[in-house]
């Protein structure tokens, strides 16, 4: 593996998926090199993990999962998925990868870099790069961190593009795996429905208390708790005017001066760098000639998207967009600033050839009456200081109460909420989901008020009241749901229980004979492939497999399937080979998909090598409490 990266170190360009760069930001760069041991989750080569990187990677993937599930059910599915042990799996990862990067001597170049940042969509208008969005994340403090983002993103790239090289599919895979994902099923099966068994069947008081006993987590009541609250809102607060002007005074040059500013559309005639004077020559005669034409009446879009040579903007009738100084080559740039609206420059010569230039709009720039950023100003006051003057109102209210003075008191003025009973982890009405609020809720005796709880919309004080134990509820609150429940359980095991009869039968005579026998009837699901949900029946994963191994020799289904609480018996009717008319067609797609998933597997790989090395050489360590899944 070694020698082939070596023989590749070279060759191999940087793929940057831009999707994914501020993503990517927290889980490569969190396991930075420092901080305080004790805070350590891993360290890996040197590298540090500490809790604070697992708590944002965490953060990351909660939100990219919240994102994709919707529900009343996704709080318990996203606790489930031991979130925080993935993120750190995935920190470990990044760590390797950094470690193998610098060890292989992979280095990213500031050309490289310069070619990054400039083709990052966010940091383009109208298709070219803005520098002015850069400036932009500078002066929020972000610049560094967004550059080592871009640069270490590009080594990760660059490194797994090394790793998956020479990475191939074959024509004879593609047939194969056409073949494979295009053969087609089409089963007989006999469902016993739960449901219409179910129905059927009256539970005494005796009968559903001992299902209540043997099942008593789904019904325990949580603990539950109440808080008084108070929510103190940057957005309510609200800027004075001389505020305004203060600021308005102080940021006229850098925020609410507009720069002297053109729109224009251009005809470019391309020359070569080394180009001679002849060559010169003829490319200024193409470019008087178009010229003379837009003198003669001809329309300058139609013109430029017919003729102009600059691949950029000829589509769009050469339209340049706003630009201001110091965007274009210098002569362009003079060209362009020296005519107002409507101008016509003549030929104007740059590096990259000749150029006819139309001004369609010149903006001439300067400072922006007061009057009309007033709203903008009031905007920007309630995000940068709304948020500290609420955190100041908060911290004084609680340095009231922490000197004794009672909740009420202290809070007199303010609007003083309250929760309806709440349980720990669930959403608290009125709030929402408030990192912290429903924690200090639970982790403070009654009378006590919790520290100031901020979110990105607000900042709670709160106090606990009207805590109730976790307990389990007598049979009468809950018998409505006890009995469905213990229905449809012995439902499920009255169908499993007819169905395994009928398997038993169906191995001796055969599926329709045994269904005949029984007086149930028999279905046909019609013709489907293995990446479809089976007709009739749905998507069962072992039955998808094992329908797939059946031959007409041996056609009986080895087990009983279950699929939302129904038990079914399936015999194969017949399986049909893959119509392969559709293979050419199909071959590019399936190409590029067997190619990313051989990829990846060859990524799992290299990960798991790299994983059992650093253990070998007792470079990783990672906290026995915090030890990622597998």
């Amino acid at each position: 593996m070694l020698r082939f990266l070596r023989k590749y170190s070279s060759s191999i360009g940087v793929k940057i998926l831009y999707g994914l760069l501020a993503a990517l930001f927290i889980l490569w760069m969190g396991g930075g090199i420092g901080g305080e041991r004790r805070q350590d989750v891993a360290v890996v080569y040197g590298q540090v993990i500490n809790h604070r990187d697992v708590e944002q990677a965490t953060v990351a993937l909660t939100r990219q999962y919240e994102q994709m599930l919707r529900g009343s059910r996704s709080a318990d599915l996203l606790r489930s998925l031991n979130l925080s042990g993935q993120a750190l799996d995935q920190l470990i990862e990044q760590a390797l990868l950094r470690h193998e990067a610098a060890r292989l001597g992979i280095a990213v170049t500031d050309a490289d870099m310069v070619d990054a940042i400039t083709r990052l969509p966010e940091l383009q208008q109208n298709g070219r790069y803005d520098p002015s969005r850069v400036e932009a994340i500078k002066r929020a403090g972000q610049g560094p961190e967004f550059t080592d983002a871009i640069r270490q993103n590009l080594l990760k790239q660059r490194l797994e593009a090394l790793v998956t090289d020479g990475v191939g599919v074959s024509d004879g895979e593609l047939e194969e795996r056409y073949r494979f994902d295009h053969e087609k099923a089409n089963l007989a099966f006999v469902r016993s429905t739960a449901a219409d068994l179910a129905a059927t069947i009256t539970l005494s008081d005796e009968e559903l208390q001992k299902y209540l006993d043997e099942h008593a987590d789904p019904y325990r009541v949580p603990a539950r708790v109440r808080a008084r609250y108070v929510a103190y809102r940057p957005a309510d607060i609200v800027s004075k005017d001389d505020e305004v002007a203060e600021y308005y005074a102080l940021h006229k040059d850098d925020k609410f001066t507009e720069p002297e500013q053109v729109r224009a559309r251009h005809i470019l005639v391309k020359t070569a760098a080394d180009a001679g004077p002849d060559a010169k020559a003829a490319a200024r005669k193409k470019a008087e000639e178009l010229l003379a034409k837009v003198k003669a009446g001809a329309d300058f879009a139609a013109l430029a998207k017919e003729r102009s040579e600059d691949a950029g903007s000829a589509a769009n009738g050469g339209d340049l967009g706003l630009f201001t100084r110091g965007r274009m080559t210098p002569a362009f740039e003079e060209a362009a600033f020296a005519l107002q609206g409507g101008g016509l420059s003549d030929v104007v010569e740059t590096p990259f050839g000749f150029h006819v230039i139309k001004v369609e709009e010149h903006r001439p720039g300067g400072v922006k009456p007061l009057e009309t950023v007033h709203d903008e100003i009031v905007d920007t006051l309630k995000r940068e200081r709304s948020l500290a003057l609420a955190r100041k109102q908060a911290e004084e209210d609680r340095r009231k109460i922490a000197r004794g003075t009672p909740f009420a008191e202290a809070l007199a003025g303010r609007t003083i909420e309250e929760t309806p009973p709440f349980a720990k982890g669930a959403e608290v009405p009125g709030v929402g989901r408030v990192p912290g609020f429903a924690e200090s809720a639970f982790a403070l005796r009654e009378g006590e008020v919790s520290n100031l709880i901020e979110s990105p919309d607000a900042i709670y004080l709160l106090a606990p009241f009207a805590y109730s134990e976790a307990h389990a509820p007598p049979l009468d609150e809950v018998r409505e749901r006890v009995t469905a429940d213990a229905r449809r359980e012995r439902g499920e095991a009255a169908a499993r229980e007819r169905a395994d009869k009928l398997l038993a039968r169906a191995r001796e005579i055969g599926l329709d004979q045994a269904a005949a026998e029984a007086g149930v009837q028999v279905e046909e699901t019609g013709p489907f492939e293995r990446v479809d949900s089976i007709p009739k029946i749905g998507r069962v994963a072992d039955l998808t497999a094992d329908a797939f191994t059946l031959t007409p020799e041996a056609p009986l289904a080895p087990k009983v399937y279950g699929t939302g609480g129904d038990a079914i018996v399936v015999a194969l009717r017949v399986r049909t080979p893959a119509d392969m008319a559709g293979f050419e067609g199909a071959k590019d797609g399936l190409r590029e998909t067997l190619l990313k998933q051989k990829r990846e597997a060859v990524l799992t790989a290299y990960l798991s090598y790299l994983m059992k090395r650093a253990q070998s050489e007792g470079a990783l360590e990672v906290r026995a409490d915090a030890r990622p899944r597998g």
